[in-house]
Order: C-alpha cells, then structure tokens, then sequence
C-alpha cells in the first residue's frame, strides 16, 4: 500500500497526462461507479412507491398535506442525512479501485522495473510478487530472464529450447491463481456494496413506515398496506444483489482481459526472442496503459541483440 501512494505522489503532476494512472484512476471510477448507480437506481424505484403511498396517503387523511410537500420533505431530508455517508463510502469505493488497478499492472511494472534497472547492475536478481502474479507472464519471464543474464556471462545468445508447459500456449489463457486474487476482491467489494445499498434502501422504507404509523388514524388499514407492500422491498433487495454481483462479475472479466491480452504479447515477444528471433520486440495495440514498461522491456531487448546476438556478425 504504501508502494501504490509513493506512486501516486511521483505521478500526481501528470496524473491526467499518464495512460498508466488514467488506466488506474478509471478501474477506481468504474468500481465506485457500479455501486453508485445501483444506489441511485434503488432511490429511484422508492421514490416511485412512495409516490404510490401518498396516494393511500390522501385517502386515509395524511394531515397538514398539501400537493404532497410535508411528506415528500420528511422523507428527502431523511435521505439527505445519509448524503455523507453515501460520499465516504464511495470514496473509499474509489480508492480500493484505485488500488486494484495499481495491482492489476504490478507485474508488467516489475518488468520494467528490472529491464531499466538490469542495464545499469547485471547482477540484479529479477523478483516476483506472489500475490500479484500473472502465472503465464511473471513464471516465464524468470525463465527468461534468467536466460538473457546466463547469455551475458557466455557472452553470446543461443536460441534455448522451450519448456513444454509454455510451448504450446498459442492464445491468452485462463489463469485460475490470479482470478481467485482478485476475485476475492471483488467480492468483498461487492459484498460491502450490497450491504450498504441495503440498508439505505430500509433505511428510508422505514422512515417512510414510521411517519405513517404516526400520522394516519386507520392502523389496522396501514398495516395491511405495508405488510403487502413488503414484497416489493425484498424484490428491490434481491434486485440490488443480482445487479451488484452481475456488475463486479463483468468488471472481473473486462479488467482480467486487459492483464490477459497484454501479458499474452509480452510472452509471445519473449518467447520467439529466447527461440532466436533477435529482432522481436512488444508491439501491442490498445494497451497504452503499459507503454512505458513495454518500451524498457524493448530497451533492453536492444541492448542484449546489439551486444550479444549472434544474427549481428551476419548482418
């Protein structure tokens, strides 16, 4: 945690003019803006029922009324009271995303990180992150690596024979360790945000019962009415939770396709170096968000072709 603020700090100036922290800034938006529609979408439809109820209301002598105004501002300023609570829970919403995203590229800037370092201290030592592992990405990228540091000891580069697990890997795959990461994230996540959609939602349905229970003289007629309308409030509820888990479920998909397709590119390029192809390098369309680590990974793919390439006394 403290990595990502020392980042976010170092690229505060360029923070709109940086695709990586445009990358991580809009996960953060995308996972507060799930939860956000869903609770404005849950206010809507009871903004609707208690249009319905003023109805009944009228018919059973809500007092001191006129064109709805006492009822609707007893309610609204009920609504109002949970304003801020609703804008920390979601700025809080927000930087967990943030958060996410500054994972979800930890392990290309790993890369990066140890291609500019590498050219500087050959005898630095290319480390992993368990917990933020690409398995397809960060496992044969130690494989190659290490590869290209033995390459400078002989002094030479060799095509090297593939192992058999990453051989035949034609297209991005399925990585299950991953998923379960940052699977369980998001279902914290979604768990957090049902809870308290929730309960804002009963919040306000309770409101609305204890103003009627207190205005109207016919108890008998108001209990019968709300306990029949109970059903729609448990229908918004499992609503609410279907939404919720359908939106963090599609985000899951969509933010683990940016890391697949990405890490898929960066693994074929090595791949096809490591098999002699010198001259390949990451060339990858749609994934700005990775440019500047791609760009030191082909930096220092340079540096090994220009120095130790066998295919150069050729040319």
């Amino acid at each position: 945690m403290n990595n990502m603020k020392n980042f976010i700090l170092g690229h505060y100036r360029k923070l709109f003019k940086s695709d990586e922290t445009k990358f991580i800034i809009f996960v953060g938006l995308k996972v507060t803006f799930i939860s956000a529609f869903v609770n404005l979408s849950v206010y809507y439809f009871l903004f609707q029922i208690m249009r319905l109820n003023l109805a009944f209301f009228k018919a059973h002598g809500f007092p001191e009324f006129y064109e709805g105004t006492p009822f609707f501002d007893y309610i609204v300023q009920e609504s109002l009271d949970q304003i801020p609570v609703f804008a920390a829970f979601h700025i809080f919403l927000f930087f967990i995303g943030v958060y996410l995203g500054w994972l979800i590229l930890r392990p290309f800037r790993m890369i990066g990180a140890y291609c500019e370092e590498v050219l500087g201290n050959p005898n630095t030592i290319y480390k992993i992150d368990e917990f933020s592992t690409y398995r397809l990405l960060t496992r044969f990228s130690e494989f190659f690596f290490e590869y290209l540091r033995e390459s400078r000891l002989k002094g030479t580069m060799t095509s090297n024979s593939i192992p058999p697990q990453f051989s035949k890997i034609h297209q991005p795959v399925s990585d299950k360790i991953f998923m379960l990461h940052f699977g369980i994230l998001l279902v914290i996540i979604a768990i957090s945000s049902c809870l308290f959609v929730t309960e804002n939602a009963e919040s306000v349905y309770r409101n609305m019962l204890e103003l009627a229970g207190s205005t109207l003289k016919d108890k008998t007629a108001v209990n019968k009415f709300f306990a029949d309308q109970m059903f729609i409030l448990d229908e918004i509820i499992r609503l609410v939770i279907f939404g919720i888990t359908i939106g963090y479920t599609m985000l899951g998909f969509h933010l683990y396709n940016k890391v697949a397709g990405s890490a898929f590119g960066i693994f074929s390029t090595m791949r096809a170096f490591m098999k002699g192809n010198h001259f390949s390098r990451v060339h990858l369309l749609g994934f700005s968000y990775i440019r500047d680590y791609t760009r030191k990974l082909n930096k220092y793919l340079d540096y090994m072709e220009n120095n130790f390439s066998n295919n150069k006394s050729k040319d």
